[in-house]
Protein backbone atom coordinates (compact mmCIF):
# COMPACT_ATOMS: atom_id res chain seq x y z
CA UNK A 1 0.00 0.00 0.00
CA UNK A 2 2.64 2.58 0.45
CA UNK A 3 4.87 1.86 -2.58
CA UNK A 4 0.96 2.48 -4.32
CA UNK A 5 1.32 6.00 -2.28
CA UNK A 6 4.75 6.33 -3.04
CA UNK A 7 3.99 6.12 -6.95
CA UNK A 8 0.82 8.33 -6.58
CA UNK A 9 2.51 11.31 -4.69
CA UNK A 10 5.64 11.19 -7.72
CA UNK A 11 2.82 11.14 -9.81
CA UNK A 12 1.38 14.32 -8.58
CA UNK A 13 4.51 16.09 -7.70
CA UNK A 14 5.35 15.71 -11.61
CA UNK A 15 2.38 17.68 -12.38
CA UNK A 16 2.82 19.95 -9.65
CA UNK A 17 6.42 21.10 -10.59
CA UNK A 18 4.60 22.22 -14.32
CA UNK A 19 3.09 25.03 -12.60
CA UNK A 20 6.55 26.39 -11.48
CA UNK A 21 8.92 28.31 -13.95
CA UNK A 22 12.04 25.89 -13.43
CA UNK A 23 13.52 23.57 -16.30
CA UNK A 24 13.03 20.02 -14.26
CA UNK A 25 16.35 17.94 -14.75
CA UNK A 26 15.64 14.94 -11.61
CA UNK A 27 13.16 14.45 -9.11
CA UNK A 28 14.23 12.12 -6.15
CA UNK A 29 11.85 10.50 -3.77
CA UNK A 30 13.23 11.79 -0.09
CA UNK A 31 10.95 10.92 2.95
CA UNK A 32 7.74 11.24 3.98
CA UNK A 33 6.11 11.87 7.23
CA UNK A 34 3.55 14.80 7.73
CA UNK A 35 4.51 15.61 3.49
CA UNK A 36 5.79 13.63 0.77
CA UNK A 37 9.12 15.19 -0.02
CA UNK A 38 10.73 15.17 -3.26
CA UNK A 39 14.39 16.72 -3.90
CA UNK A 40 14.46 18.30 -7.36
CA UNK A 41 17.38 19.59 -9.27
CA UNK A 42 16.83 22.55 -12.74
CA UNK A 43 19.01 23.08 -15.49
CA UNK A 44 21.25 25.47 -13.76
CA UNK A 45 21.80 23.29 -10.67
CA UNK A 46 19.49 24.36 -8.09
CA UNK A 47 17.94 22.32 -5.99
CA UNK A 48 14.44 22.59 -4.58
CA UNK A 49 12.75 20.68 -1.89
CA UNK A 50 8.66 19.57 -3.75
CA UNK A 51 6.32 18.62 -0.88
CA UNK A 52 3.00 16.58 -1.39
CA UNK A 53 0.91 17.32 1.33
CA UNK A 54 0.10 13.74 2.46
CA UNK A 55 0.66 12.60 6.18
CA UNK A 56 2.44 8.96 6.47
CA UNK A 57 -0.07 8.69 10.09
CA UNK A 58 -3.91 8.41 9.73
CA UNK A 59 -3.98 10.36 13.39
CA UNK A 60 -2.29 13.50 12.34
CA UNK A 61 -5.04 16.47 12.51
CA UNK A 62 -6.24 17.35 8.83
CA UNK A 63 -5.68 21.14 9.21
CA UNK A 64 -2.11 20.91 8.80
CA UNK A 65 -2.89 19.98 5.12
CA UNK A 66 -4.92 22.93 4.38
CA UNK A 67 -4.02 25.21 1.87
CA UNK A 68 -4.47 28.43 4.26
CA UNK A 69 -2.63 26.63 6.93
CA UNK A 70 0.37 25.87 4.20
CA UNK A 71 0.32 29.23 2.76
CA UNK A 72 0.76 30.74 6.43
CA UNK A 73 3.94 28.70 6.79
CA UNK A 74 5.29 30.16 3.96
CA UNK A 75 4.27 33.20 4.94
CA UNK A 76 6.45 33.24 7.97
CA UNK A 77 9.30 31.45 5.92
CA UNK A 78 10.03 34.39 3.83
CA UNK A 79 9.12 36.83 6.95
CA UNK A 80 12.57 35.24 8.35
CA UNK A 81 14.39 35.31 5.08
CA UNK A 82 13.90 38.67 5.06
CA UNK A 83 13.93 39.41 8.35
CA UNK A 84 17.11 37.46 9.97
CA UNK A 85 20.60 36.20 8.97
CA UNK A 86 19.81 32.55 9.58
CA UNK A 87 20.19 30.30 6.63
CA UNK A 88 16.92 28.80 5.97
CA UNK A 89 14.59 27.39 2.86
CA UNK A 90 13.02 30.12 0.78
CA UNK A 91 9.41 29.72 -0.53
CA UNK A 92 8.69 29.59 -4.13
CA UNK A 93 5.63 31.06 -5.38
CA UNK A 94 4.35 29.01 -8.56
CA UNK A 95 3.08 30.45 -12.45
CA UNK A 96 0.09 31.70 -10.65
CA UNK A 97 1.70 33.47 -7.71
CA UNK A 98 0.39 31.54 -4.95
CA UNK A 99 2.84 29.49 -2.34
CA UNK A 100 0.25 26.78 -2.28
CA UNK A 101 -0.39 24.65 -5.91
CA UNK A 102 -3.52 22.62 -5.64
CA UNK A 103 -3.65 19.86 -7.30
CA UNK A 104 -7.09 17.90 -7.20
CA UNK A 105 -8.19 17.38 -3.30
CA UNK A 106 -3.99 17.54 -2.23
CA UNK A 107 -1.68 20.35 -2.21
CA UNK A 108 1.84 20.80 -2.90
CA UNK A 109 4.21 23.93 -1.57
CA UNK A 110 8.18 24.22 -3.38
CA UNK A 111 10.85 25.43 -1.24
CA UNK A 112 14.64 25.76 -2.16
CA UNK A 113 17.56 23.46 -0.70
CA UNK A 114 19.17 24.19 2.45
CA UNK A 115 22.79 22.32 1.61
CA UNK A 116 24.57 20.96 4.51
CA UNK A 117 24.81 18.25 6.89
CA UNK A 118 21.36 16.16 8.57
CA UNK A 119 22.31 13.93 11.22
CA UNK A 120 19.74 11.38 13.25
CA UNK A 121 21.16 13.20 16.83
CA UNK A 122 23.26 15.49 18.07
CA UNK A 123 27.20 14.41 17.98
CA UNK A 124 29.06 17.13 19.73
CA UNK A 125 28.83 20.48 21.84
CA UNK A 126 29.15 22.48 18.99
CA UNK A 127 25.70 21.25 17.33
CA UNK A 128 23.96 21.78 20.65
CA UNK A 129 25.49 25.63 21.14
CA UNK A 130 24.38 26.98 17.73
CA UNK A 131 21.23 24.93 17.83
CA UNK A 132 20.21 26.74 20.94
CA UNK A 133 21.43 29.88 19.21
CA UNK A 134 19.14 29.42 16.46
CA UNK A 135 16.00 28.35 18.27
CA UNK A 136 16.74 31.86 19.86
CA UNK A 137 17.13 33.92 17.12
CA UNK A 138 13.63 32.21 15.70
CA UNK A 139 11.95 33.55 18.86
CA UNK A 140 13.46 37.06 18.91
CA UNK A 141 12.29 37.43 15.67
CA UNK A 142 8.49 36.22 16.91
CA UNK A 143 8.62 38.19 19.75
CA UNK A 144 8.91 40.95 17.26
CA UNK A 145 6.80 39.76 14.28
CA UNK A 146 2.92 40.48 13.83
CA UNK A 147 1.67 38.29 11.25
CA UNK A 148 -1.09 39.20 9.07
CA UNK A 149 -4.92 38.72 9.79
CA UNK A 150 -4.69 35.93 7.12
CA UNK A 151 -1.82 33.86 9.15
CA UNK A 152 -3.51 30.45 10.49
CA UNK A 153 -1.16 27.64 12.09
CA UNK A 154 -2.49 25.28 14.31
CA UNK A 155 -1.92 25.88 18.65
CA UNK A 156 -0.32 24.11 20.59
CA UNK A 157 -2.67 23.87 23.31
CA UNK A 158 -4.58 21.22 25.78
CA UNK A 159 -7.55 20.40 23.19
CA UNK A 160 -4.74 18.45 21.47
CA UNK A 161 -3.64 17.14 24.65
CA UNK A 162 -6.97 16.06 25.30
CA UNK A 163 -7.52 14.27 22.09
CA UNK A 164 -4.68 12.67 22.01
CA UNK A 165 -5.44 11.16 25.63
CA UNK A 166 -8.57 10.55 24.27
CA UNK A 167 -6.57 8.48 21.75
CA UNK A 168 -4.55 6.68 23.68
CA UNK A 169 -8.05 5.16 25.64
CA UNK A 170 -9.49 4.36 23.09
CA UNK A 171 -6.21 1.82 21.77
CA UNK A 172 -6.59 0.31 25.70
CA UNK A 173 -9.97 -0.67 24.78
CA UNK A 174 -8.73 -2.14 21.69
CA UNK A 175 -5.94 -4.20 23.40
CA UNK A 176 -3.02 -2.39 21.76
CA UNK A 177 -2.36 -0.86 25.06
CA UNK A 178 -1.42 -1.28 28.48
CA UNK A 179 -3.72 0.54 30.82
CA UNK A 180 -2.17 1.05 33.57
CA UNK A 181 0.65 2.67 31.26
CA UNK A 182 -2.16 4.77 29.62
CA UNK A 183 -3.59 6.10 33.04
CA UNK A 184 0.18 6.85 34.15
CA UNK A 185 0.15 9.07 31.04
CA UNK A 186 -3.03 10.60 31.71
CA UNK A 187 -2.47 11.58 35.35
CA UNK A 188 0.74 13.55 33.77
CA UNK A 189 -1.13 14.96 30.78
CA UNK A 190 -3.94 16.15 33.01
CA UNK A 191 -1.27 17.88 35.23
CA UNK A 192 0.50 19.16 32.34
CA UNK A 193 -2.56 20.92 31.24
CA UNK A 194 -3.79 22.41 34.25
CA UNK A 195 -0.12 24.02 34.63
CA UNK A 196 -0.63 24.93 30.74
CA UNK A 197 -3.53 26.64 31.11
CA UNK A 198 -2.58 29.50 34.12
CA UNK A 199 0.76 30.96 31.82
CA UNK A 200 -0.06 33.95 30.76
CA UNK A 201 0.77 34.46 27.05
CA UNK A 202 2.92 37.94 26.08
CA UNK A 203 5.49 38.71 23.35
CA UNK A 204 8.27 37.12 25.29
CA UNK A 205 6.85 33.69 25.79
CA UNK A 206 4.38 33.08 23.15
CA UNK A 207 4.37 33.36 19.49
CA UNK A 208 4.87 31.43 16.22
CA UNK A 209 7.92 28.66 16.68
CA UNK A 210 9.09 26.14 14.66
CA UNK A 211 7.56 23.71 16.65
CA UNK A 212 9.95 20.25 15.49
CA UNK A 213 13.73 21.47 16.66
CA UNK A 214 15.10 17.95 16.60
CA UNK A 215 18.60 16.70 14.56
CA UNK A 216 16.36 15.79 11.17
CA UNK A 217 15.32 18.91 10.81
CA UNK A 218 18.32 20.32 11.59
CA UNK A 219 21.02 21.37 8.34
CA UNK A 220 24.83 21.55 9.94
CA UNK A 221 27.35 23.54 8.04
CA UNK A 222 30.60 24.21 9.63
CA UNK A 223 28.77 23.39 13.18
CA UNK A 224 26.48 25.74 12.32
CA UNK A 225 22.46 24.61 12.65
CA UNK A 226 20.14 25.93 10.23
CA UNK A 227 17.11 24.88 10.37
CA UNK A 228 14.35 23.03 7.78
CA UNK A 229 11.09 21.53 7.93
CA UNK A 230 8.68 23.95 9.53
CA UNK A 231 6.10 21.93 8.52
CA UNK A 232 5.03 21.53 12.37
CA UNK A 233 5.12 25.67 13.14
CA UNK A 234 2.32 27.18 14.87
CA UNK A 235 1.51 28.84 17.75
CA UNK A 236 2.74 28.17 21.47
CA UNK A 237 4.84 28.87 24.56
CA UNK A 238 8.85 29.40 22.81
CA UNK A 239 9.96 27.06 25.69
CA UNK A 240 8.11 24.59 23.11
CA UNK A 241 10.87 24.51 20.87
CA UNK A 242 13.36 23.26 24.00
CA UNK A 243 11.21 20.45 25.46
CA UNK A 244 11.06 18.95 21.97
CA UNK A 245 14.94 19.34 21.21
CA UNK A 246 15.45 17.73 25.05
CA UNK A 247 13.62 14.21 23.47
CA UNK A 248 16.94 14.19 21.86
CA UNK A 249 19.69 15.21 24.60
CA UNK A 250 20.72 13.86 27.62
CA UNK A 251 19.35 15.02 31.11
CA UNK A 252 22.69 16.12 32.24
CA UNK A 253 23.43 18.16 29.61
CA UNK A 254 20.16 20.30 29.06
CA UNK A 255 21.11 22.84 31.74
CA UNK A 256 24.02 23.32 29.55
CA UNK A 257 21.30 24.32 26.50
CA UNK A 258 19.16 26.16 28.64
CA UNK A 259 22.23 28.70 29.69
CA UNK A 260 23.27 29.11 25.98
CA UNK A 261 19.30 30.09 24.77
CA UNK A 262 19.00 32.10 27.79
CA UNK A 263 21.89 34.58 26.75
CA UNK A 264 20.11 35.73 23.47
CA UNK A 265 17.07 35.26 24.79
CA UNK A 266 15.22 35.66 28.26
CA UNK A 267 13.81 33.14 30.33
CA UNK A 268 11.13 33.02 32.84
CA UNK A 269 11.67 32.44 36.32
CA UNK A 270 9.42 29.00 35.70
CA UNK A 271 11.78 28.00 33.12
CA UNK A 272 11.77 24.15 34.71
CA UNK A 273 8.08 23.48 35.53
CA UNK A 274 7.24 25.06 32.13
CA UNK A 275 9.63 22.99 30.02
CA UNK A 276 8.62 19.58 32.31
CA UNK A 277 4.75 20.40 31.10
CA UNK A 278 5.61 20.79 27.66
CA UNK A 279 7.59 17.89 27.19
CA UNK A 280 5.06 15.55 28.91
CA UNK A 281 2.19 17.67 26.66
CA UNK A 282 4.34 17.05 23.04
CA UNK A 283 5.19 13.43 23.93
CA UNK A 284 1.14 12.71 24.11
CA UNK A 285 1.15 14.61 20.35
CA UNK A 286 4.32 12.71 18.86
CA UNK A 287 2.50 9.49 20.52
CA UNK A 288 -1.14 10.52 19.40
CA UNK A 289 0.58 10.99 15.30
CA UNK A 290 2.46 7.68 16.12
CA UNK A 291 -1.01 5.66 16.62
CA UNK A 292 -1.64 5.96 13.27
CA UNK A 293 2.12 4.72 11.49
CA UNK A 294 1.52 1.63 9.85
CA UNK A 295 4.37 -0.31 11.86
CA UNK A 296 3.18 0.91 15.12
CA UNK A 297 2.08 -2.03 16.62
CA UNK A 298 5.53 -3.25 16.68
CA UNK A 299 7.24 -0.61 18.82
CA UNK A 300 4.46 1.50 20.44
CA UNK A 301 3.36 -0.33 23.21
CA UNK A 302 7.68 -0.70 24.27
CA UNK A 303 7.92 3.07 24.11
CA UNK A 304 4.76 3.78 26.00
CA UNK A 305 5.55 1.58 28.62
CA UNK A 306 9.30 3.06 29.01
CA UNK A 307 7.44 6.78 29.18
CA UNK A 308 4.90 5.76 32.15
CA UNK A 309 7.58 4.15 34.07
CA UNK A 310 10.41 7.24 33.39
CA UNK A 311 9.13 11.23 32.92
CA UNK A 312 5.51 10.62 32.96
CA UNK A 313 5.86 8.50 36.15
CA UNK A 314 7.91 11.17 37.37
CA UNK A 315 5.85 13.79 36.43
CA UNK A 316 2.39 12.20 38.03
CA UNK A 317 4.18 11.85 40.90
CA UNK A 318 5.12 15.73 41.30
CA UNK A 319 8.92 14.68 41.01
CA UNK A 320 11.67 16.17 38.38
CA UNK A 321 12.90 14.55 35.67
CA UNK A 322 14.03 17.14 33.42
CA UNK A 323 17.81 16.95 34.68
CA UNK A 324 18.16 13.40 36.06
CA UNK A 325 16.35 10.07 35.37
CA UNK A 326 17.12 7.86 32.11
CA UNK A 327 15.55 9.25 29.47
CA UNK A 328 12.34 7.31 27.08
CA UNK A 329 14.25 6.61 24.38
CA UNK A 330 17.33 4.97 26.34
Amino acid sequence: MESVNRMDNAIIAQHALAQYDINVVSVSPIAQSGAAVFKIEDNRGLLYSLRVHESKSSTLEKIWMSPDVLDSELVWLDALNRDTSLTLPVPKRNQQGSYVTQMGDMNCTMLSWVAGDQKPYFTNEQELKSTSEMTAALHHHASKWQPPSSFIRPTINSARIRTALDLLKQEVREGLLDAHDVQILEAAGERAMAMLDTLPKNKLNWGVLHGDIVPPNIVFVDGVANPIDFGASGFGFFLTDLAITFFFIHPNARQQYIDWYGKHFPLPNDYVAQIEGLFIALRLIVIRNALGLPDANNWLPTHVQKSASREFGRYANREDFLFTGTPFWE
